[in-house]
């Protein structure tokens, strides 16, 4: 049997990618995972809302990481750690119309159990809303957007890309 001993895998460049600390096997990345791969979720959804539940982006633009379910909304961690979590869209209002939405993580609203978002329109306004949040995932835990609240009013949805969701691993 033979024995190839090293202590550092290095690029074609030169550049030291891998470094293997002793006997003990462990080995580490001269640059870190996240920036050698990037987990990135971008999309939107051609479904207008007029109810409560959770709002699913049915037209994925970017998903590096084949993270995010188009069916049920719902992106699954790869990877522990914090994601920034960015959703906006095109409200628009009746008279008396409000609407209330969250982050869902693991099925529970994230950071408050009260909305993230609230927003009133009187009839024929339409609105830009939107919320942003840094949530805090194991691996395999799950995020959602919730519409907690819809009265009078729509989350308008069509192929013009009035709305959109991002989620990206940062770090």
């Amino acid at each position: 049997m033979s024995t190839l001993n090293v202590t550092n895998i290095k690029a074609a460049d030169g550049t030291s990618a891998l470094t293997i600390a002793n006997s003990t096997g462990i080995v580490t990345q001269a640059v870190p995972p996240s920036i050698t791969t990037p987990i990135v979720f971008q999309g939107y959804s051609q479904t207008t809302y007029t109810a409560t539940g959770t709002w699913v982006a049915s037209v994925e633009t970017i998903d590096s990481a084949n993270a995010y379910n188009n069916s049920t909304g719902i992106f699954t961690a790869p990877r522990a750690g914090f994601y920034h979590c960015s959703w906006h869209a095109l409200f628009r209002g009746a008279s008396g119309a409000s609407v209330r939405m969250n982050f869902h993580k693991n099925g529970s609203a994230y950071g408050t159990s009260n909305s993230l978002l609230y927003n009133d329109a009187n009839s024929g306004d339409e609105e830009n809303i939107k919320m942003t949040q840094i949530i805090e995932c194991a691996a395999a835990d799950t995020i959602n957007v919730e519409i907690m609240h819809l009265s009078a009013g729509d989350i308008y949805g069509n192929s013009n890309s009035h709305n959109g969701l991002s989620i990206f691993f940062i770090g």
